[in-house]
């Protein structure tokens, strides 16, 4: 590729890509590891809504931006009044840009201080949950289950619905054989943007054929999971998928980058 700019793989869903697309100082390339299917909304799922708008819950917690959207998209098909005033019921989300889809609709919402399911478990509204407490979750199908295992294993009632799905792109195999003879080789590394097990594996997947890259993991865990199936791969955690979180882990000199 002729450029003397570092090359950025954007390999979010076609919708959740534009921010990181504009990006400045990069050549951005997109290749999407995933994709998202909304799901129907079966009877019980409109059943746990309607207790969560009448303050049936004891806590409520949004695992992704993609439920959030979806949640309040069922709500305002509903005519439901927002925001829902429901003091009593802490409003938790995993990460900052959930929070934010919630906040723009007058929602008040809690952080945890990490972005993952530990981080989620260390806040005192969820700590201090026993038996018999009430939580719902809005969440996609699969991802990790930490959370909610270890409220159930404490006695609390968990409802959960799932508002989407995941899946490989049917055309993943062609997409990557066409941006592959554009990619740098060593010692330019591309940069891969790696945001949950899932699309690692979708990733793995492709024939890569000894290419060279430098991963941004999202999380000391996706971390991890690539260094023990690539020992000798640079990677550098991000906290979150900000264009400035991406810009300082693409800068940062390999011998600075903590795996």
């Amino acid at each position: 590729m002729p450029t003397t700019l570092p090359v950025l793989i954007n390999t979010r869903p076609i919708h959740r890509g534009d921010v990181i697309r504009q990006m400045v100082g990069v050549t951005v390339v997109d290749l999407p590891l995933l994709e998202i299917r909304s799901l129907p909304i079966a009877d019980d799922a409109r059943v746990m809504m309607a207790q969560f708008c009448q303050g049936g819950y004891d806590a409520l917690v949004i695992t992704s931006v993609e439920s959030a959207r979806r949640a309040l998209d069922y709500l305002h098909t509903h005519q439901v009044a927002m925001p829902i005033h429901l003091p009593n019921t802490p409003i938790i989300a995993v990460g900052t840009a959930t929070a934010q889809v919630m906040q723009v609709h007058g929602f008040d919402v809690i952080l945890p201080q990490t972005t993952n399911n530990e981080g989620m478990l260390s806040l005192p509204q969820i700590a201090s949950l026993t038996a018999h407490d009430r939580v719902l979750i809005w969440r996609g199908v699969g991802g990790r289950r930490l959370l909610h295992d270890t409220l159930v294993a404490k006695g609390v009632h968990i409802d959960a619905i799932e508002w989407y799905e995941r899946t490989t792109p049917s055309d993943l195999y062609d997409n990557f054989s066409a941006i592959l003879p554009t990619l740098p080789t060593m010692p330019s590394h591309a940069h891969v943007i790696i945001s949950s097990e899932m699309a690692y594996q979708a990733w793995a997947s492709l024939p890569h054929a000894g290419t060279s890259y430098h991963y941004l993991a999202l999380g000391k865990r996706l971390a991890r999971i690539i260094r023990t199936h690539e020992p000798s791969a640079i990677i550098s955690t991000i906290d979150d998928l900000s264009v400035q979180a991406i810009g300082r882990a693409i800068h940062t000199k390999p011998s600075a980058i903590i795996a």
